[in-house]
């Protein structure tokens, strides 16, 4: 299979590995707890609605009398409630809700009621009569009570559903109620104002729709809306028959007068005026308070919960938990993107995305909450870590691994840098081997074979692992691979096992840099040597080579054979570097070169054209580019056969350059031409010898 594909297969294969472990803790409810509590995060204060207006029950309302309050809430007559509804009703209000559970009539006389009773100055009789009608039903405060609720153009009386919940599909069942007294039920509207609360006080939700003894209604919050609407709601969003509140404000936000201001008729009832309003305790002593996401702090009164769920409804900005196939599509998006960024980016890339993924994914998370849906907070994350986890285990026993014996491999053969770019783009290394254009170099210690007789063993080893240990640093240096030590000869590549461009130019400036090096080199050991570089540019064979249990990354075909013979040729000419047509012609821009011969290496039937590198085009003189010049223009004369010119030619050339190598061998060879001319003639010499 394709390499490529194959990891394109494998990247598929951890992704269902993460989005299936994910699945799994989703849906087993792991953590949903610390979610849930994560994602009190989400919820942004919004503009609060002028279209609802609380009454509150407030600490000054339950103050004592002599205070300016109504004293202790089970000591009101109903009366007091009539009197503060019929204020609130010359507003004009649209909707009233009273957050307070009516279920028992009168059946006392107020401590006040008695005082009043018996500063009236009448008889036993008579004030035994007013006693007893207190005590009958309905209570003469009830009647007022009664007569306010029947005036009201739409008033809402608080009930209770009591005991275990069950579920069903659109409702919940409840086995008992709690509900106003009769007397004050038929004379207004009802509902129920239960809020979910958790083990914490912790209210997210209303049940939508409740059952009792077979009969089903929606909430109160529900009813107030369709009442203020005049229209029912149909397209309310559920989660498991409960909805979601997405609080608008923090405790004290709405805009609330205390009950006992309007009770006074101290209050403009004009700020009623098609209002919706909630008549609820708020008093600490009351306790009916419960925490919300949205102030974790600071407790919410019931009165004001119910005003945060009306105005959900009111403005339709609806909450919903994340269905399951939704949270999957979501895991399976991020970890499709983690898990080839993972795979196919450098560590540090890799690292980036992992952060920038964890980062950015709760401005995601606000940004859907803002638009209803509440995601899970949790597991995404876990996923993402879970897939670079994943990946970088995948990574380490194969890629890194595969990397680390790239790096041991080539490490000593190649510049740091050039291992640190072959580990990282190893897509460009074909291991099997692969056919390229590049440039094979072979340098040889000249005479080291007699040197070496003549020093202990120990003594050869120290020297040429001097000359080898600075040869090699250049050619790593250049960008080139040292391919093998043999002797005391070195074989490099340039362009492998990385592809380059200018590899024949690198190979060039490597053998005079090596060449540079030789004088310094003498004289740390002590010893005369010198040596011979052959270069060959053309297409190779290159890459792994050798058994299944041992192989070495290296060069075959005949630009090495090429190479291997133009470093002999070098004794031939008594020239250093000499290099094929094709190494001059990529690096001729940079480096000047001489023209050498034309010949049919041992071995070959095709004749190549062999060049002299002289140096690099600007530290060669003008004076020298002259000389060159006379010798191609002797060249001429020799392919022409003309052995009298070619000999004046190259004497005035050896007066210029003493012992030059390659005008000394032409010499002698014109000189034994011209007493036994060549029967066959192609301007081409054949070496019989490599």
């Amino acid at each position: 299979m394709n390499k490529h594909l194959k990891k394109i297969f494998i990247a598929l294969g951890l992704c269902l590995i993460v989005v299936f472990i994910s699945g799994i803790f989703y849906q087993s409810g792991g953590l949903r707890n610390l979610d849930q509590k994560l994602s009190h995060s989400l919820y942004q204060e919004r503009e609060i609605t002028d279209e609802i207006v609380i009454v509150a029950i407030d600490n000054l309302t339950l103050g004592t009398k002599e205070n300016g309050g109504l004293d202790q809430i089970s000591n009101w007559p109903y009366d007091y409630y009539a009197e503060t509804i019929d204020h609130i009703n010359s507003g004009s209000p649209a909707v009233i809700m009273m957050d307070i559970l009516f279920a028992e009539e009168t059946s006392f006389i107020p401590h006040d009621s008695i005082v009043e009773l018996a500063q009236a100055n009448l008889t036993t009789n008579d004030f035994i009569m007013e006693v007893l009608k207190h005590l009958e039903s309905p209570n003469p405060f009830d009647v007022n009570f009664i007569k306010a609720l029947q005036e009201s153009k739409a008033l809402y009386l608080a009930k209770l559903v009591i005991g275990d919940p069950i579920y069903h599909e659109d409702t919940i069942e409840f086995p008992m109620e709690s509900v106003p007294a009769d007397i004050f039920a038929d004379a207004a509207d009802t509902g129920y104002i239960n809020v979910q609360a958790d083990d914490n006080r912790m209210v997210y939700k209303i049940p939508k729709n409740f059952t009792v003894d077979g009969e089903s209604e929606d909430h109160i919050d529900i009813k107030i809306i369709e009442s203020y609407l005049d229209k029912e709601i149909e397209n309310i969003p559920t989660e498991e028959s409960y909805m979601l509140i997405n609080y608008a404000q923090k405790s004290l936000s709405y805009p609330m007068y205390s009950f006992v201001d309007i009770y006074n008729g101290a209050i403009d009832s004009s700020i009623f005026e098609d209002k919706i309003v909630l008549i609820g305790a708020t008093a600490a002593i009351t306790q009916d308070f419960f925490f919300t996401p949205i102030d974790e702090e600071t407790p919410m009164s019931g009165v004001e919960i119910h005003a945060n769920a009306i105005q959900t409804i009111l403005d339709q900005e609806f909450l919903e938990y994340q269905d399951g196939l939704a949270f999957v599509a979501l895991v399976s998006v991020i970890v499709l993107i983690s898990v080839f960024a993972f795979l196919y980016l450098p560590i540090w890339g890799g690292l980036l995305i992992l952060v920038a993924e964890i980062a950015l994914f709760p401005f995601y998370a606000q940004w859907r909450f803002d638009n209803g849906v509440i995601i899970n907070l949790i597991w995404p994350v876990f996923a993402i870590v879970a897939s670079y986890l994943l990946v970088m285990a995948y990574r380490n026993f194969t890629e890194f691994r595969e990397k680390r014996q790239l790096r041991n491999a080539f490490a000593h053969y190649v510049s740091p840098e050039l291992v640190n770019q072959i580990t990282a783009s190893g897509e460009d290394l074909e291991l099997g081997g692969e056919r390229r254009i590049m440039t094979t170099l072979f340098l040889d210690i000249e005479n080291f074979t007699g040197l070496s007789e003549k020093l202990e063993p120990h003594e050869v080893v120290k020297a040429i692992n001097i000359y080898f240990d600075a040869f090699a640093k250049e050619i790593m240096a250049h960008g080139g691979t040292v391919d093998k030590f043999e002797g005391d000869a070195i074989m490099a590549l340039f362009g492998a096992p990385l592809k380059s461009e200018d590899h024949a130019l690198k190979a060039c400036q490597t053998a005079m840099a090596i060449r540079s090096r030789i004088s310094s080199l003498n004289e740390q050991t002590g010893h005369e040597l010198n040596v011979r570089v052959g270069i060959a540019t053309g297409e190779c064979i290159v890459g792994n080579m050798g058994s299944v249990d041992r192989f070495d990354y290296t060069a075959m075909g005949d630009t090495v054979n090429t190479a291997s013979r133009l470093e002999g040729g070098n004794k031939f000419y008594g020239t250093r570097i000499l290099v094929n047509a094709g190494t001059m012609e990529g690096a001729h821009e940079s480096i000047f070169f001489r023209r050498i011969d034309r010949v049919r290496l041992k071995g070959k039937a095709e004749a190549i054209d062999i060049y002299e590198v002289m140096g690099a085009n600007e530290a060669v003189s003008e004076e020298g580019k002259l000389l060159v010049n006379e010798w191609h223009s002797a060249l001429e004369y020799y392919r022409n056969q003309d052995w009298l010119a070619v000999e004046e030619r190259l004497l005035k050339i050896l007066e210029k350059m003493p012992g030059d190598g390659p005008a000394t061998t032409y010499l002698k060879r014109v000189q034994a031409f011209k007493l036994k001319p060549p029967t066959t003639w192609d301007g081409t010499w054949t070496f019989k010898s490599k």
